[in-house]
């Protein structure tokens, strides 16, 4: 997450605080997603941010980076590691979902029609009526999530396809680092020759030259409209990524 924008409603009165009307989140690969309320649904987009303008007798909104205090503004320059989605009892639908950053989270909800940015309890009113969804019954999907925290444009591009709805698989047997090394170097050798845009491969032949005999578990993850295909390299007990590679599907 590259950077938080917010809009703010200010009543002409002047009383009460600014109402965050919406927000966007300026991520890698993606861009400005807004988020919005709709009556009790969290709606996105992909959006650039608007201009401040005013509302005519009713007050006037500002568009401008959240203030220090702001719940998302100590993870800004962070990846996002996971999504839980958040369900409302009462209304027995979604209303938000709750982001993991590698050191804390936050949740975004739309409330009773209001944007609510939060890294700490709602009273109890609220608290007693939300659930928290089970994670994802896919557990390749939450182990990927859970190691592709680096920032770096490769794995930024994997967790984007995972995200989407990519399919993934992680393999059982191991391999030594080393002899996948030589090979990559000649996939790299062939995709420059050949103009094949590729993400990482020059890095990922370097990581499993630096990390020799070590075995490695291969993953993969491919997009779901099949434009790129990813290559994971995971420890030999996949509990961290060596390194992350892809190439983009030529199709004749």
């Amino acid at each position: 997450m590259e950077q938080v924008t917010c809009s703010w409603f200010h009543a002409d009165d002047g009383i009460g605080e600014p109402e965050l009307l919406h927000m966007w989140l300026h991520v890698d690969g993606i861009g400005p997603v807004r988020f919005n309320t709709l009556d009790h649904v969290l709606d996105l987009q992909i959006d650039e941010p608007h201009d401040s303008y005013g509302m005519s007798s009713l007050g006037h909104v500002t568009v401008s980076a959240p203030p220090d205090g702001f719940p998302l503004v100590p993870f800004t320059g962070s990846a996002i590691v996971a999504l839980r989605h958040v369900r409302q009892r009462s209304l027995g639908s979604r209303v938000g979902f709750q982001a993991w950053f590698p050191c804390g989270s936050v949740r975004i909800l739309a409330l009773a029609d209001e944007l609510v940015v939060t890294a700490d309890q709602l009273p109890d009113c609220w608290e007693d009526d939300l659930d928290l969804e089970p994670q994802s019954a896919d557990p390749v999907v939450e182990m990927l999530l859970g190691v592709l925290t680096d920032q770096t444009p490769a794995c930024g591009a994997v967790r984007d396809a995972v995200f989407a709805g990519g399919a993934s698989r992680i393999d059982e047997g191991l391999v030594s680092a080393a002899s996948l090394a030589g090979t990559y170097a000649s996939r790299l050798e062939h995709t420059r020759a050949r103009g094949i845009e590729t993400v990482g491969l020059p890095e990922s032949v370097r990581a499993l030259e630096e990390y020799g005999d070590r075995p490695v578990r291969l993953g993969s993850v491919d997009s779901a409209d099949g434009s790129w295909h990813f290559v994971l390299f995971f420890s030999a007990d996949s509990s961290s990524l060596v390194a992350c590679t892809g190439v983009r599907q030529v199709r004749v």
